[in-house]
């Protein structure tokens, strides 16, 4: 247990206008009680500004009628919003307070707001009193700073006239000002009367103490008889517990608080009824005592997770924790995973045929670390390369990490050549294509760094043409608008590969999917329209058929037909030859496909990328929840196979000289393909904060990064018949090509073939004999133990060349 070892680390009065001090609440903050007419915009929990949802006790306009709101004006996670030019909010007439239900001349009206704004905008607001036909302004066009996160506050007082009187009891009209379609938060009213006879203490003070926190208070009204209410609250403005009632004393020692935390105090007079509060005070007790660290770690071994679980700290002030893993040894410890709060934790990225070891830490609120638990080892039952994940190779540098960039600490140092990158500019996705030229080309989105709304300008972005040398970059702009239309305007390019060796560019314009053909590259593009869809189908919801022409990603298949996977995984397919359609929907959203294991299926999944190859189709799709993304095959670009394990995840990007970064986030993924398909490099958009947090003029940014991927072998079967688990022997040509040698490169014991369900954990086929055959060389597989049935379509070839490094393939079941 922790030792009794404490320092001061804040101890503030907050003034919360002290001399303003609420008495009869009207609307907003009546500490200790409840909120009164929702004035801190917390009785409808809005968990997304999509929603539109509303207030009962506050209407929005933003034209000549009032209305119930929509998104333009609406609650988003505790406050009001407007994105409209000149958006007004009012609320109920306050007249349902029984203690004042008529206004007095001369009575003095306390008034606080505090408002803020998305992003830098020039945003303002007004905050009047309406009595009647009367409107009272408290405050006028008051400039309120965007994009600092940080909430404005003004108050005053207001004396009512015999006209205000006259008319009745009081709205509250809030006009919010915005450029841009920035959202200008109004995030609290309170309006309260003033009230002499109920004031409560005029003082109160917090200070450190052994036991905890000590509370004394000043009174001037105090008399005979007279005892307090002592209150607590972790966020201000909202209902307070109560800790202590009818003190005598004019002091009160919380000892029940956990140290670390951040806590509000008041306190009221009891005698004939209880009096408004006192002034707020907020203080925090900060410890150096490192907690106890957590016990009994236990292990559930999963094909290519793991999961962690452990008994708790013993110690109450204990905030979240974190887990590391290392290798077998202990050496090459790392973070996984921090401000865990349950007991428990899934590790979907553990290394293969090693031993993992874990140790879990327990963090306080006051940021002591603890001793690591005792570790705990686990391996998984997969081998090395089941997972996309495991053919993704440290990236090459091609002039020197810097630190003098922008970004997070995360990702600092790295290589600004790798991919594309700019201060001046947010990148974000484009699929690298090697053109006839012999360079690599990419559309890629930009918008500007500097615009109004940092990262959530993409709505504006355009496409913008870029050139490199080599596939990992840099990539140059040579244009800055890719095509020769709407100015450029466009999101989520993809590149489709056409038969006849030239290109059609998908381009999110103005929401519409919207195509266009070019020979090369380097265009012209030539515009062909929007796709049509035909959304008579119950495999979608029709509120969400937008998601059948956003983040799209398709392939030109051999019967002229376009197959393309769809913003949330479902396939559509084109009905004719023509790209623009109609194309008919084949299957729903991939989180509802049976084939994902439940552990992956439960997350929100866009950005797909889909290519073919000689062998199968190929996708990927983000699951941006949880920071990862799944990787499937199939025979037809519409029946899936769930492949094992992450496609990538953060903790998957960096260099061949060991340096590790942690982008934030890892979105829009893409492919290069070589001229048989195969994928050779892994292209992604990444941002080193959260979105929201990637604001105008600061230091973080987003771009694209590449990364060089394991390729898998060109495989052939050489069997006439269809490969099954009666099969003997199997006959496999493996060819060589620039830096692998077929005849000496591979380390023939490690072989195996199959199934993938098979090969993926160490099993399946093995090797009788080889024989070469021109450069290239037959493998001769023992047919016993393949585990092929009618659900594979494709048989993997898993091992390892003599230097260690991971081989791979796949191959048709029969000979063609």
């Amino acid at each position: 247990m922790k030792l009794k070892n404490f320092i001061l680390i804040c101890a503030c009065t907050i003034g919360f206008i002290p001399v303003l001090q609420a008495q009869i609440a009207l609307l907003g903050d009546n500490s200790p009680h409840k909120n009164v007419n929702d004035g801190n915009f917390e009785q409808v929990k809005a968990y997304s500004w999509r929603k539109g949802f509303q207030s009962p006790k506050w209407t929005c306009s933003h034209g000549a009628d009032e209305h119930t709101g929509d998104n333009r004006m609406a609650l988003f996670q505790g406050r009001m919003y407007s994105s409209v030019p000149v958006g007004i909010i009012e609320s109920i007439v306050l007249d349902n307070i029984s203690e004042y239900s008529k206004p007095r001349v001369g009575d003095v009206l306390n008034w606080s707001f505090g408002a803020d704004s998305e992003y830098d905008c020039n945003a303002k607001i007004t905050i009047s009193l309406v009595f009647g036909k009367n409107e009272r302004v408290l405050a006028e066009k008051k400039a309120i700073k965007g994009g600092d996160l940080l909430v404005q506050e003004f108050s005053g007082t207001y004396t009512i006239t015999k006209k205000d009187a006259e008319q009745g009891m009081p709205f509250v009209r809030a006009t919010l000002y915005s450029n841009d379609g920035v959202k200008v938060f109004l995030n609290y009213v309170n309006i309260s009367v003033q009230n002499p006879e109920t004031n409560g203490p005029e003082k109160l003070n917090a200070s450190i103490v052994s036991e905890g926190i000590q509370l004394n208070w000043i009174d001037n009204k105090h008399s005979e008889g007279i005892t307090y209410n002592v209150y607590r609250g972790e966020k201000l403005r909202n209902t307070y517990k109560k800790l202590a009632e009818n003190v005598k004393a004019f002091s009160y020692t919380d000892s029940s608080l956990i140290n670390g935390k951040q806590y509000h105090y008041l306190v009221t007079r009891i005698g004939e009824k209880e009096s408004s509060k006192s002034p707020v005070v907020t203080i925090t007790k900060i410890d150096k005592v490192a907690p106890a660290p957590p016990t009994n770690l236990s292990v559930k071994v999963f094909d290519t997770e793991v999961e962690i679980t452990w008994k708790k700290s013993v110690d109450r002030d204990v905030k979240n924790y974190s887990v590391y893993r290392s290798d077998s040894k202990g050496n090459n410890l790392r973070q996984i995973a921090h401000d865990v709060t349950k007991n428990r934790f899934v590790d979907f990225t553990p290394v293969k045929d090693i031993e993992n070891t874990y140790v879990v830490f327990a963090h306080d609120f006051s940021g002591n670390k603890s001793n690591p638990s005792k570790p705990i080892k686990a391996k998984v039952k997969a081998v090395f390369g089941t997972s996309f994940s495991d053919l993704i190779l440290p990236m090459p540098i091609t002039d020197k990490l810097r630190s003098d960039i922008w970004g997070a600490d995360g990702v600092i140092p790295r290589d600004p050549n790798n991919g594309i990158e700019d201060p001046e500019w947010s990148y974000w996705g484009g699929r690298p294509v090697k053109d006839k030229d012999g360079k690599y080309h990419m559309n890629v989105t930009r918008w500007p760094a500097n615009a109004t709304k940092g990262h959530w300008e993409w709505p504006f972005s355009t496409v913008a043409y870029t050139v490199a040398d080599n596939p990992i970059g840099p990539y140059k702009v040579k244009k800055e608008i890719a095509y020769d239309f709407h100015n450029g305007l466009g999101h989520n390019p993809d590149i489709i590969l056409l038969n006849d060796g030239t290109y059609m560019l998908y381009s999110l314009i103005d929401w519409e999917a919207t195509l266009f053909t070019s020979n090369s590259m380097a265009g012209p593009w030539k515009r062909l329209g929007v796709m049509q869809v035909d959304k008579n189908t119950n495999l979608e919801d029709p509120e969400r058929m937008y998601r059948f022409e956003r983040n799209l990603s398709g392939v030109h298949l051999t019967d002229g037909r376009f197959l393309f996977v769809t913003k949330a995984g479902g396939m559509m397919i084109s009905e004719g030859t023509d790209p623009l359609g109609p194309y008919k929907i084949v299957s729903k959203e991939i989180r509802h496909n049976p084939i994902i294991p439940e552990k992956y299926r439960n997350s929100g999944y866009e950005d797909p990328v889909l290519w073919k190859d000689d062998v199968q189709f190929h996708m990927m799709i983000n699951a941006f929840w949880d920071y990862r993304a799944i990787y499937l095959r199939s025979p037809d670009g519409i029946h899936w196979k769930f492949n094992p394990g992450t496609a990538y995840t953060p903790h998957d990007t960096s260099y061949e000289d060991g340096t590790q970064t942690h982008w934030y986030k890892l979105e829009r993924p893409h492919v290069l393909q070589d001229e048989f398909g195969r994928a050779t490099h892994l292209s992604l958009a990444v941002i080193d904060v959260p979105k929201r947090d990637d604001l105008a003029k600061d230091k973080h940014n987003s771009k694209n990064i590449i990364m060089p991927l394991v390729l898998h072998k060109r495989i052939k079967m050489l069997n006439k018949k269809p490969i099954n688990k009666h099969t003997k022997n199997i006959k496999i040509l493996i060819k060589s090509e620039d830096e692998f040698n077929a005849q000496k490169d591979i380390d023939l014991s490690s072989l195996r073939y199959g199934a993938s369900e098979e090969v993926n954990f160490g099993r399946g086929s093995k090797i009788l004999k080889t024989k070469k055959k021109g450069k290239d060389l037959i493998l001769i597989f023992n047919g016993e133990g393949n585990g092929i049935t009618d659900v594979n379509f494709a048989g993997k070839l898993l091992g390892k060349t003599k230097n260690g490094k991971l081989l791979i393939g796949f191959s048709k079941l029969i000979a063609e």
